[in-house]
């Protein structure tokens, strides 16, 4: 059986949320000989996830263009007429790294369209992907006011929080933590780590009492030029095994360790995950 992670950001727009969870999900599928479902923002296509796996068909193009029958659409009708199995989800994905990683592309329907259409299928669609894939990584959004990401936080196994080096941010996380995710599995992320700041991942451990780990990911110009030409893939992979004094060196490492974070943490560190060891 498999593992729900949702990444999610209490803060929107400030904390890479989305880019972690590509870079986090690529590394992965790089780097393990496992299964894994990446589900970006599910209410619309053509969302920064996509953009970052699938370059551009023709020269000058500025949409992807995904076939009809791909896709969150598909498997929720399916999932609600009860015909969804575990292996009929792969048909309806994009494959980014043959029998490793594979995306679910969004809805091509309006958001409260697709919320009402969704509301009943969510679960059974994320049980059912547990039954296929090793890890299934989430896009969960920022904020609590919808209730779609309610819906993805509850069913997850594993939380990825995405803050930054914002004081009010920080205050207003670690102040409301326990209502947001009780009972959850948790790992915070700082992301746009800036490493000159005073406010390091020790300092806010140690300032708002924290034992939940928390891992760095530093803004990377070069990744997030990458990934809006779809080569976030080629990008990590030319990068993998830079040297201590690379300009990349430090992101590598940091996307590293909060992968294998979330390795350890749904109980996936044994042999048979297929972990390569770094």
């Amino acid at each position: 059986m498999g593992h729900n992670v949702v990444f999610w950001s209490p803060a929107p727009g400030q904390t890479g949320n989305t880019t972690n969870l590509i870079a986090v999900a690529a590394l992965l599928g790089l780097e393990y000989s496992s299964r894994l479902l990446l589900l970006g923002h599910l209410q619309s296509r053509r969302t920064p996830m996509e953009q970052a796996f699938m370059k551009r068909r023709m020269k000058g193009e500025d949409e992807i263009v995904f076939a009809a029958d791909t896709g969150i659409d598909a498997l929720a009708r399916l999932a609600i007429n009860r015909k969804l199995t575990p292996e009929l989800i792969r048909d309806y994905t994009l494959p980014i790294l043959k029998d490793r990683l594979d995306l679910l592309p969004g809805s091509n329907k309006a958001d409260k369209t697709f919320i009402l259409a969704l509301k009943d299928a969510i679960e059974p669609l994320l049980d059912t992907a547990k039954r296929y894939y090793d890890l299934t990584m989430i896009d969960g959004g920022s904020g609590t006011g919808s209730g779609w990401t309610q819906a993805l936080l509850q069913n997850a196994d594993l939380v990825v929080v995405s803050l930054n080096q914002n004081r009010f941010v920080l205050e207003r996380f670690f102040q409301h933590q326990e209502e947001l995710l009780k009972d959850k599995k948790t790992l915070l992320v700082l992301g746009q780590y800036d490493r000159h700041s005073g406010l390091t991942a020790r300092n806010i451990a140690r300032k708002h009492k924290t034992s939940i780990p928390i891992y760095p990911v530093p803004h990377q110009a070069c990744f997030m030029d990458a990934s809006q030409e779809g080569r976030a893939v080629d990008f990590l992979f030319r990068n993998r095994s830079v040297p201590r004094d690379h300009e990349h060196y430090f992101f590598m490492q940091s996307v590293r360790s909060l992968a294998q974070a979330i390795i350890e943490h749904v109980g996936l560190n044994k042999p048979f995950f297929g972990g390569k060891g770094v």
